[in-house]
């Protein structure tokens, strides 16, 4: 048998068909080593081709093993979890439906569209993205800039608009920009990294257009649609960059900057502004008609709801409340009950824990700045929705992902998850190592 016969007939076994390639290389690596040794040895070189490919093992037997190794895995235990969430999600259509009646009809309609482009995304090579970080970046900021030149004002907020779907330019962005961000710290060390000396010393151009690109960013998120979207960003990109370093000096310095820059920024009027409406988040009784309406009202059920069913006191605001979007939790709450609201926390908690657990067991360094970094998404999304929700944090807005009301959000949530999938999908076929460790 000779080398390419032998390769091929490892390659058949093999089903995942874009990493047949790479085995074959180092197939015919190792053989060669093989054969060189036996070559020197004295042996002929038919002769010497032939004893390396017997020493290889069986062919068949050998592709049957690599085909399970680098079979792509779905992470169903993600996905379970998600559905949960999205179930939710569900429920508080229906209650949304009381007041709008085609809530629960748009809900079915966009979670279709998401499962279909779901399973677009599902195929496509993550790796690809890498190369078109700055294209992304533009497409995520050009939104914006559309929503607020050409968009619908809601409340004070820029709105894209399609047809009869109205939504905040963020549910794009913000994705859009962490996973353009990802890409930048990806290349921050390729060999043909651009340097500057700034007083003697080299200067990585790659990192100043990170920091560059990344301050614009949250610029035009605080200017334009959503402070706390761009504090969301900000924490993740945070998060992204601190992995990204290995020094801890440099990581605390990372930290400690933007945070001192922040406390220059408020001034002695604001910090009052901003102290006053803390206290009033943690203690709503302080302005009860004013600042701290919602929070009595998030109160009101909070102290008065059963584990099962609706609690004693609905409040004034229950209306408002079950629109969904930033209040699905305490809407839930009021008309399920604390079990049902203990069902979510705990999807929430789940969910994010196999998030962290994905980053942990991915290989691939560009896979593992994406996961981290809509795995915070989500993560920092969830956890500040839910402690808004038990006047555990300061009035905002933050969506609960996959919970809240929402088409176009619930679209892109679903899109991110999935890209997530799709990296997990590879984490086994990142190496070629396998083949050194099954042919010994």
């Amino acid at each position: 048998m000779q080398i390419k016969e032998f390769i091929n007939c490892v390659c058949e076994q093999i089903k995942y068909k874009p990493i047949r390639q790479n085995i074959a290389e180092e197939l015919e690596n190792h053989i060669e080593d093989a054969k060189e040794e036996f070559l020197k040895e004295g042996m002929e070189e038919k002769l010497a081709e032939e004893k390396a490919i017997i020493e290889m093992g069986e062919a068949e037997k050998i592709g049957k093993q690599l085909n399970k190794i680098h079979k792509p895995k779905l992470d169903w235990k993600l996905v379970v979890l998600a559905v949960i969430l999205i179930s939710f999600g569900l429920v508080v259509s229906i209650i949304r439906s009381e007041h709008i009646v085609p809530s629960t009809m748009k809900f079915i309609f966009f979670l279709i569209i998401g499962i279909i482009a779901s399973f677009a995304i599902y195929f496509v090579d993550y790796k690809k993205l890498n190369k078109y970080a700055g294209i992304i970046y533009i497409i995520a900021t050009c939104s914006i800039f559309f929503a607020f030149y050409k968009g619908i004002m809601i409340n004070g907020i820029p709105h894209l608009s399609i047809g009869y779907v109205t939504f905040p330019p963020t549910a794009i962005a913000v994705p859009l920009y962490i996973i353009a961000f990802a890409g930048f710290l990806q290349n921050v060390n390729k060999e043909n990294k651009v340097k500057m000396q700034i007083y003697g010393k080299n200067i990585n151009m790659n990192v100043v257009k990170i920091i560059v690109l990344g301050i614009i960013s949250l610029v035009i998120l605080m200017e334009i649609p959503s402070v706390t979207s761009a504090f969301v960003l900000f924490l993740t990109y945070m998060i992204m960059a601190s992995i990204k370093i290995k020094n801890k000096k440099y990581i605390a310095i990372l930290w400690i900057i933007p945070v001192i820059g922040i406390m220059l920024i408020l001034t002695p009027y604001n910090r009052v502004g901003l102290s006053n409406r803390i206290q009033i988040s943690f203690n709503p009784e302080l302005d009860p008609q004013g600042g701290g309406w919602l929070g009595v009202n998030r109160k009101q059920i909070i102290n008065s709801a059963k584990v099962f069913g609706e609690a004693e006191n609905m409040s004034d605001a229950i209306e408002l409340f079950d629109e969904g979007t930033n209040f699905a939790f305490i809407s839930i709450l009021a008309h399920y009950g604390w079990a049902a609201s203990l069902g979510i926390a705990i999807a929430v908690l789940l969910f994010s824990f196999k998030l962290v657990m994905n980053y942990i067991k991915i290989k691939d360094s560009y896979g593992k700045m994406l996961t981290i970094g809509i795995g915070s998404m989500f993560i920092l999304q969830s956890i500040f929705n839910i402690l808004l929700n038990l006047n555990l944090w300061i009035e905002t807005n933050f969506n609960l992902p996959f919970v809240s009301y929402g088409g176009v959000n619930l679209i892109m949530n679903m899109i991110s998850l999935t890209l997530i999938l799709s990296i997990y999908r590879k984490k086994d076929i990142v190496e070629n190592q396998w083949v050194k460790e099954i042919i010994g």
